[in-house]
């Protein structure tokens, strides 16, 4: 029998990103983004490296993304936005962020649920008044 060895493929360059996102490798972030990659772009499940950045509770990462023009409101697969993550880990730093940045408070996941009945399940009592307090 012969010893068969595995070669893995190199990982994309998009997945490079996303990779140091959810490492919080802030220098090969800003790496892959002067090679051309996309600041916008999606993994598999809809997610962009911003809403990866609140996912990962990483307010620097997530403030760089949008200093350089991160879409605060793109969408992945399920309806969740960055500021969708950042309500569901309870980040109030991360979610003051992403409104001051523009982010809709408004808007709803495909099930439905709102970012105000989100922090409310969640037991988010401050982020849930803050969100309430927006106009």
């Amino acid at each position: 029998m012969e010893d068969e060895t595995v070669v893995k493929a190199p990982m994309s360059r998009e997945h490079r990103l996303f990779h140091a996102v959810e490492k919080g490798n802030l220098e090969l972030v800003k790496e892959l983004l002067e090679e051309g990659v996309s600041i916008n772009a999606k993994d598999s499940l809809g997610n962009s490296p911003l809403i990866k950045a609140a996912d990962e509770e990483d307010l620097d990462m997530a403030k760089f993304l949008i200093e350089k023009g991160a879409n605060v409101n793109l969408r992945n697969t399920t309806g969740e936005t960055a500021l969708y993550r950042a309500v569901y880990r309870g980040n109030m730093d991360i979610v003051k962020l992403l409104v001051k940045a523009g982010a809709e408070t408004k808007v709803k996941t495909v099930g439905g649920v709102s970012l105000v009945e989100l922090a409310d399940e969640r037991g988010e009592e401050g982020i849930l008044k803050y969100l309430l307090s927006i106009k």
